[in-house]
């Protein structure tokens, strides 16, 4: 036997699950975390291919039916916002519908994922019905599969649903989490999983898979680098393209801007720009937006280290040497401790703290101590 997995990038996450097929070693329970947008779910569902199936080939008629969401074994829960019915009002079919309304958008594009205007989850009645599934005899295939995305975005009571199938595994099933917060599952989740971490895509592997999708070479290979290595931001600021701009690009730089002011503006304009932040709507989860805005600054504030120590040229915010010059005057110990602020800010957010609040909170500290330091 000879197993061939077909994902993006992560060589050794290949090696391993196709040695763990070969071999019959196939955990029940597996956490795909690490980089977020690194090929999770298509592992996932390329891994449920196989084990479904038993087919070598990922190009098996079988195992592509897996990969296109459409075997009757596979089932794919990601976090949703319900409709006017409460979760616990739907009947089973209205619930699974959501879900395999969701799995047909994925079979159409692998990349797809929903835009939500509120705060997405998973919940206890999904989880438990989808675990009662797993817990049945497989339906046509080898292995029944479950892949859940997000999976952190689960409360209390779905995770403690979850962990009762993980104390007592069903035989024949396959258990597949995604989180890039895996902090947030219950440790006892954790130490049932065999968890293995994936790194971010090398930018010619996201810039071919732009390519692909209609972009030119050079318009691929500008988009993947701002991505750093995340295929899905990648795909959406791919989607953002229009004959008259990319509006992903322009909040981008609106984004920069308000780091812009918060670092070099007056505290009045500071909070004003903070303000603005908090209370724009562009569609969408605001929730997420601000920790999306968080993330671009962790970003931001990294490679104005790596410049500032190394003298090297940009290798992400290649567009924005101008700016990267003139924040090149904070210390580099003021710039690891903003980073760490921000990745503790981005948390606060993601656990619904007040948006505005932490944002202020977290651009004052800048202006103090060790971290309003300039270098010399």
């Amino acid at each position: 036997m000879a197993y061939r997995l077909d994902f993006p990038g992560n060589e050794r996450v290949r090696r391993r699950l196709e040695r763990a097929l070969d071999l019959g070693r196939l955990a029940g329970a597996y956490l795909f975390e690490g980089a977020p947008g690194a090929g999770q779910e298509q592992a996932a569902v390329a891994l449920a291919a196989a084990a479904i199936t038993g087919q070598e080939d990922p190009d098996h008629p079988e195992a592509r039916r897996v990969r296109r969401y459409a075997h009757p074994d596979l089932h794919y829960l990601l976090p949703l916002t319900r409709g006017r019915k409460s979760w616990g009002e739907m009947t089973e079919s209205e619930l699974m519908g959501l879900f395999r309304e969701q799995q047909g958008r994925k079979g159409e594009d692998p990349w797809h994922l929903p835009v939500h205007d509120k705060a997405p989850h998973l919940p206890i009645e999904a989880v438990r019905l989808v675990m009662g599934i797993l817990a049945t005899r497989p339906f046509e295939g080898r292995r029944k599969a479950v892949v859940i995305r997000d999976a952190d975005r689960m409360r209390a009571d779905a995770q403690d649903t979850l962990l009762k199938s993980l104390e007592e595994p069903p035989a024949a099933s396959l258990l597949i989490l995604i989180s890039f917060r895996p902090e947030a599952l219950r440790p006892t989740i954790l130490s049932r999983c065999q968890r293995l971490p994936f790194d971010p895509l090398e930018p010619d592997v996201v810039t071919s898979l732009l390519q692909g999708r209609g972009l030119d070479a050079e318009r691929a290979g500008l988009l993947a680098t701002l991505s750093e290595g995340d295929a899905e931001r990648a795909v959406m600021l791919a989607a953002a393209e229009t004959g008259e701009g990319n509006a992903l690009l322009e909040r981008r730089e609106a984004w920069l801007e308000i780091i812009d002011t918060c670092e070099f503006g007056s505290e009045l304009e500071m909070m004003d720009a903070v303000q603005t932040l908090t209370k724009r709507r562009d569609g969408g989860n605001p929730t997420q937006a601000r920790a999306d805005f968080l993330s671009l600054a962790i970003s931001w504030y990294r490679e104005v280290l790596r410049c500032g120590l190394a003298g090297e040229p940009p290798r992400v915010h290649v567009d924005q040497e101008r700016r990267l010059r003139r924040h090149a005057r904070l210390a580099p110990e003021a710039l690891a401790e903003r980073i760490q602020r921000c990745e503790k800010a981005r948390g606060q957010i993601l656990a619904y703290a007040n948006a505005e609040l932490t944002l202020l909170s977290l651009f004052f500290s800048f202006r103090t101590g060790s971290a309003a330091r300039t270098a010399p």
